[in-house]
């Protein structure tokens, strides 16, 4: 009983923290992020994703698989949704803790009542008969003139038009909201649970057990489906899409980052960073400033790949940790670019020559301005 009383208190302290640490604008900005982040991945999967049956990974995927298992259509597909993404939620929370919990809980709430608020759009949006909102029946429904679609009396090609386009806005909003998700300090929970469970317990990379996950499900999708081979291909284009607009919407088109830790925690975070992730890091003996106190400043690169999940464990180990992280405009190195770095012809347009004459006078500056300093100085002392 005090064990449990224990963790409890924990836990307290934890989520007192996550509330406390930003200013009360902050929070509100991150949760609106998150808000718009979920519809943003609801209306990628209730207008395209699931509507064609794309199976691209993710909660919706696993949905549309179980709602495909013989028996299971008896519940409607946007249910499933709600209860495979609360499922997730209860087994983040059990084992991996309420901080993880806070952070998933209000893309938990909404994504899932945003699906059934879509689907809902889409079965009233009805004109003469027509679903308006339904790509499904882009080549059953909507007549298109001749002069626009050239193929629009071929319902194949129709459906496969349907498909690529579900795919392509799909891959790219549901990217863009997780990724506006992410940026508020939130989580799209899912199947991340499987992943950070997996780089925890059996210390498998989580963009390795991210792939691993999406790739079984597209893959099962495909004998779901009824091996049919255009749903998987666009599935994979739709899930390449979607981390494409992650990367770009929550980090930006930097690849590599540098961060400086300040810890008194700083071996167990090195420990993580070196074995864990397998990054190379620099530890620098400094003195605080203001305090006269001796720490140790823990230096790592990395790529965005990492970028998350290094956030993240450096907060696990130590929520008080002083953590700046600055974009790079390049790293050479182990592990790294070894590209010869190229000038940017745009600024340095100046003819070798022209330069070579510049660097030469500004040698013989510097050389004159040293010859006249030291004799002043030779003087002063004699």
């Amino acid at each position: 009983m005090e064990k449990i009383k224990k963790w409890f208190h924990k836990q307290k302290e934890i989520l007192h923290h996550e509330l406390t640490q930003e200013p009360p604008i902050k929070i509100i900005k991150n949760f609106a992020f998150i808000i718009l982040g979920a519809m943003l991945v609801a209306f990628g999967d209730g207008f395209f994703l699931l509507r064609m049956n794309i199976i691209a990974g993710g909660v919706s995927s696993i949905a549309l698989l179980v709602y495909r298992i013989p028996g299971f259509n008896v519940i409607p597909l946007n249910i499933y949704v709600m209860i495979i993404t609360w499922t997730f939620f209860f087994l983040g929370l059990l084992l991996l803790g309420v901080k993880y919990a806070f952070h998933t809980l209000l893309y938990t709430i909404f994504y899932p009542l945003f699906t059934m608020f879509f689907t809902f759009l889409i079965v009233v949006a009805v004109i003469n008969g027509c679903h308006i909102l339904d790509i499904a029946q882009l080549g059953k429904d909507i007549q298109l003139s001749n002069g626009v679609i050239p193929f629009a009396g071929n319902e194949s090609a129709m459906l496969l038009l349907a498909y690529f386009v579900a795919a392509l806005l799909g891959g790219l909003i549901i990217g863009s909201g997780i990724g506006m998700t992410l940026s508020g300090g939130g989580s799209s929970g899912g199947t991340d649970v499987i992943n950070l469970l997996a780089n925890k317990y059996l210390h498998i990379k989580v963009g390795t057990s991210s792939f691993i996950v999406d790739a079984s499900l597209i893959t099962i999708g495909f004998f779901v489906n009824g091996n049919n081979l255009l749903a998987t291909l666009v599935g994979l284009i739709a899930a390449m899409l979607c981390s494409i607009m992650i990367d770009r919407v929550f980090l930006g088109n930097n690849q590599y980052y540098l961060a400086m830790i300040v810890s008194e925690k700083w071996s167990e975070i090195n420990n993580f960073i070196t074995r864990e992730l397998g990054r190379g890091s620099t530890l620098v003996t400094a003195r605080g400033g203001y305090t006269l106190k001796d720490s140790v400043v823990l230096e790592v690169c990395f790529d965005r790949l990492d970028y998350n999940i290094i956030r993240e464990s450096i907060n696990t180990f130590d929520p008080d940790a002083f953590v700046m992280i600055m974009q790079t405009k390049e790293i050479l190195g182990y592990g790294f670019s070894r590209n010869t770095p190229q000038s940017d012809k745009e600024i340095n347009d100046i003819p070798v020559t022209e330069t070579r004459k510049l660097v030469s006078k500004a040698r013989a500056k510097r050389k004159n301005t040293f010859k006249e300093e030291i004799p002043s100085e030779t003087t002063e002392k004699n």
